[in-house]
């Protein structure tokens, strides 16, 4: 009984021996710690914030190069316009002969200022566009006129053309203006209520200047003295 007793103590002691010890569980202390978002700032560092790219620099349309359906250049482009108002200064009756090249010229402008938006020759460009279509006494000369304004005002709202143009902007008519009053002229004289412009006799006229001859008298300004001087002329010879 003993014997048997004791190969079940050795039984169940080699059975305990074999069987591998499982570790414990892990607790709360032990758990590893999350893993932090991307995002997130590690300790001890400075916190980066995400810039956005700076805009690129404003550049400047170069002379020789062209833009729009007629490739104009920016001399081009405001010649034109100057040169178109002066044509209607002179005529204004030339003006729809006009509208054309001054359609090609404001697409050569968008054209511009889509490449070079902050190039600054484009604001007073466009207040030299309006200042035109304000010289266009009609419903669409007027309608252009507006726009125009409308367009420097919301591209380039700090430009100084910005209160020039808009004091234009409600100038804008479709009536042609009145034609100025011509200065009434002052008719020439009558023969009897007419004076003659004579300056007034003075000494200084008359007298001679030391080492020069006295000046001749003008007629009717003579003093009398010279008349006297002069004598009455002899009569002439008779011829028998």
């Amino acid at each position: 009984m003993k014997r048997l007793i004791a190969c079940a103590s050795l039984v169940a002691a080699a059975t305990t021996a074999a069987v591998p010890a499982t570790a414990p569980p892990k607790t709360a202390a032990h758990a590893a710690p999350p893993k932090a978002p991307a995002s997130a700032a590690k300790p001890g560092k400075p916190v980066t914030k995400t810039v956005a790219k700076a805009a690129p620099k404003c550049k400047i349309a170069p002379a020789d190069e062209y833009f729009g359906k007629l490739k104009m250049s920016i001399l081009g482009i405001r010649n034109t316009i100057k040169d178109q108002g002066q044509k209607v200064d002179v005529d204004p009756d030339k003006a729809p002969t006009t509208l054309n090249a001054i359609a090609l010229t404001e697409d050569a402008i968008h054209d511009w200022q889509r490449k070079y938006p902050c190039d600054g020759w484009l604001p007073g460009t466009l207040y030299s566009l309006q200042h035109f279509y304000l010289k266009i006494h009609t419903d669409d000369g007027v309608k252009h006129v507006h726009a125009t304004f409308a367009w420097l005002r919301h591209d380039y709202p700090k430009s100084r053309f910005v209160q020039i143009a808009r004091r234009e902007d409600g100038q804008a008519s479709a009536a042609p203006p009145a034609p100025p009053v011509a200065a009434i002229q002052p008719g020439p004289a009558s023969a009897t209520t007419q004076t003659p412009n004579v300056p007034p006799a003075s000494s200084s006229a008359t007298a001679p200047i030391p080492g020069q001859a006295a000046p001749t008298p003008i007629p009717g300004t003579a003093p009398q003295s010279v008349i006297n001087a002069m004598g009455t002329p002899a009569p002439a010879a008779s011829p028998h």
